[in-house]
């Protein structure tokens, strides 16, 4: 074995997928190269403070600070590279003991401080808590910091605030382990009139500058730390503030730094929370609790939005994925319709934009494939890494396709049907082409890249698709809950294919979905486990119980007389923790309850598999689930579901456990509790025929009132208040605005 391969045996999984070398790929069944261990080889960050604007975010420490350290995902990124590895502040030398910290608003943070005993520039002594300090961060287009201070002792106190900053450029592949850093040139810090600049020239030619104004100039500057006199009277309160900027100026750009008009983009920033705020408001309903978790969803994917080329999109996850990724940018999108078509308009575009067009082995490209991930940073521009973009996912093509229909069921807007229908085409093409590999039928993925993702649906980590006894899966590999997105994109393409008089092609769609279906359920039921198969690969049945076919609920792919079943094993305790549904049963070898793909929790695996129990008529079992996240949220700091948490038994702790590295926010945990809710009030729209459908409605027991206001379908608009009473949901209809036909089905 080389030493490649034998470090893999000794691995661990990276979350957000392994990037392997290629060459000998599998040994024993398993990927054979993972030269970096972890998802990230940053330390702790389940206690960070996070706010971000578009391409801009900071992520401090609960005291405000960026720690100078090694081996620290804190930081100031722009552009997936860290402009601030450090940020320090003390007075007279001496750290500061937090009192209190927030980032509730998303675009703000806010930490109050006290001090220890420390001797003034007087010589002084200063007693512990008679000074409060308080440093409120926005970030407009930049970094500001409103350092005030306030002073409660009965004499004048004259002190220094000390700053200390650092900046080490490295690319986010770095930071989590997956290459070593470029080798740029780190310039050496400058100051002048008032504005620190620290500067590294990249091995791609881009000058990174970190730009640090103050207010008032500093009294003393030494290489990267600064000294910031304050004289205080009793009872005075003095301010200081800090500007920080990050600038990336690619070859032939001219050095000089953009204007950041911080009001407007306040205005700007301020606007956006309103707008979700009032979509919030749009919602009421009798359950305090929950309304402020609702609140908090629709804050983080406002915070979570990103553009590109004039299209609007969710960043996946903060820091690690801080970027368009196909997968992530669609499923939140979907979670999001029912209060914001928007979003799900500027995707599917902007994905169309990224679109397959050629075949490249490096970056994984295929016609009419949809992008994995897209990255701007130093690796990328250098071409050591693949994500320019990377097109390793077999899932993003037909959720693509989905994201289409359930906009138009929303919309109405047939048009972009045909803006985008030789998108379409070239999607399905890769579907029924490059996607079924080997002719087998069943839409797989095998990784070519040099540094590919080794598994490419949304379990990404290189052992999150194993056999029964414990081996991992060999490629070409077959995912459950992509058949059942495939199938769920070309039957719900057809009729709206016979709109656009492409009858020939509608019935080809549905033949091939009904073909598809048949197949995947007698090759996928496993009738001695109750239970429907992980993926098929290229040995077999990869017959471990996970969460994956459970998705297929959602896309209608399950046969009827499977499904009873199949949801009763689901929630047996092996993989129901009353938080949530498990991403792999306790019973299966690989099951670790902090593994990432292996037994953790994720609140948006489990917000489409509530969608799916909706579909099929499982309604109290779409409330246990919902029940079990909706707990979990309200225990979280400010309401905020994670990436994913501990899968331990609700049972063993009080208390759902931190996954430590997770990325908080991320976009599709952002929008679980809100798709959660539209499957609870069964919301089926359907905008070409004026028609909004409301299935089984069914409100969990500590949700006594709902009202849903403005909900437009189409051209239309409609509100309508749900009531739980005993244990049946009554609807009615207290507002409409047009042509529409509300039919409840109980």
């Amino acid at each position: 074995m080389d030493e490649t391969a034998e470090k893999v045996l000794n691995s661990e999984a990276i979350s957000g997928g392994i990037y392997i070398a290629v060459t000998n790929i599998e040994e024993r069944g398993r990927p054979a190269t993972d030269p970096y261990k972890k998802h990230t080889q940053s330390n702790n960050i389940t206690n960070e403070l996070v706010i971000r604007q578009d391409n801009l975010t900071l992520v401090t420490r609960d005291n405000g600070e960026i720690p100078v350290a090694d081996n620290s995902g804190y930081g100031l990124y722009y552009k997936d590279c860290r402009f601030l590895s450090g940020y320090q502040l003390k007075i007279m030398g001496v750290s500061l003991t937090p009192i209190l910290s927030n980032d509730e608003r998303g675009y703000q943070s806010l930490v109050v401080m006290t001090n220890p005993e420390f001797l003034d520039c007087r010589g002084r002594t200063i007693d512990k808590e008679t000074i409060l300090i308080s440093r409120s961060t926005v970030i407009p287009g930049c970094v500001v910091e409103t350092i005030t201070v306030e002073n409660f002792n009965p004499s004048e106190v004259t002190l220094n605030i000390l700053a200390e900053f650092d900046a080490d450029y490295n690319d986010i592949f770095t930071i989590r382990g997956i290459t070593e850093p470029a080798g740029g040139k780190l310039l050496p810090a400058r100051y002048e009139n008032g504005e620190m600049r620290l500067a590294c020239l990249g091995k791609d030619n881009h000058l990174r500058e970190t730009i640090i104004l103050f207010d008032p100039v500093p009294m003393v500057v030494a290489g990267k730390t600064c000294s910031i006199q304050l004289s205080l009277k009793p009872h005075e309160t003095r301010v200081a503030k800090v500007q920080i900027f990050a600038r990336d100026a690619g070859p032939g750009q001219e050095d000089v730094a953009e204007p950041v008009d911080i009001g407007r983009q306040m205005n700007k920033i301020l606007r956006s929370y309103i707008a979700a705020v009032e979509c919030c408001n749009n919602i009421p309903t009798s359950n305090n609790i929950f309304n402020s978790i609702v609140e908090r969803s629709l804050a983080d994917l406002t915070m979570m939005r990103m553009s590109q080329y004039g299209h609007t999109y969710h960043s996946a996850g903060v820091p690690w994925y801080d970027a368009l990724f196909g997968r992530d940018s669609i499923i939140s999108a979907l979670q999001l319709l029912p209060y914001d078509v928007e979003p799900a308009r500027s995707t599917l575009l902007l994905n169309a934009r990224y679109q397959g067009r050629g075949y490249d082995d490096w970056t994984e490209e295929e016609p009419g494939k949809i992008l994995h991930e897209l990255r701007v940073g130093e690796m990328a521009n250098l071409n050591m890494i693949p994500q320019q973009p990377y097109y390793g996912t077999v899932d993003a093509t037909p959720l693509f396709l989905i994201l289409l229909v359930e906009y138009i069921d929303w919309t109405g807007d047939i048009g972009m049907l045909k803006q985008l229908e030789s998108n379409v085409d070239a999607a399905i093409r890769w579907i029924d082409g490059c996607g079924n590999i080997g002719g087998r039928g069943f839409t797989s993925y095998a990784v070519k890249s040099d540094l590919g993702i080794y598994n490419q649906g949304w379990k990404d980590s290189f052992d999150s698709i194993s056999r029964s006894d414990g081996t991992l899966a060999k490629k070409p590999i077959a995912l459950a809950e992509v058949q059942g997105y495939v199938y769920m994109a070309k039957k719900r393409l057809a009729p709206l294919f016979r709109l656009i008089d492409r009858a020939a092609d509608a019935r080809r769609l549905d033949r091939e979905a009904d073909d598809l279906k048949e197949r995947f359920n007698r090759r996928f039921w496993m009738s001695d486990r109750n239970y429907f198969a992980q993926a098929i690969d290229a040995d077999g049945i990869c017959g471990v119980i996970s969460s994956n076919p459970a998705q297929c609920l959602w896309t209608g792919i399950l046969d009827s007389r499977y499904v009873k079943s199949f949801v009763a094993r689901l929630f047996e305790s092996d993989m129901f923790t009353e938080w949530g549904i498990r991403t792999l049963s306790s019973k299966e070898r690989r099951y670790n309850p902090l593994g990432y793909h292996n037994g953790t929790i994720w609140p948006h695996d489990n917000s489409i598999i509530a969608m799916g129990l909706r579909k099929y008529g499982f309604v109290n079992e779409l409330s246990v689930v919902f029940t079990g996240m909706y707990e979990a949220a309200r225990l979280f700091t400010n309401y905020r579901l994670p990436e994913c948490f501990g899968g331990f038994p609700r049972s063993k702790y009080s208390l759902p456990v931190k996954y430590p590295v997770a990325c908080s926010p991320q976009a599709w945990s952002s929008g679980a509790i809100p798709h959660m809710l539209t499957a609870c009030l069964g919301l089926v729209p359907d905008a070409l025929n004026n028609r909004l459908t409301l299935s089984k409605p069914h409100l969990p027991p500590w949700l006594d009132k709902v009202q849903f206001n403005n909900i437009r379908v189409g051209d239309t608009l409609t509100s309508l208040d749900f009531r739980r009473i005993e244990d049946k949901t009554m609807v009615n209809v207290t507002r409409k605005e047009g042509d529409l036909n509300v039919l409840i089905e109980y």
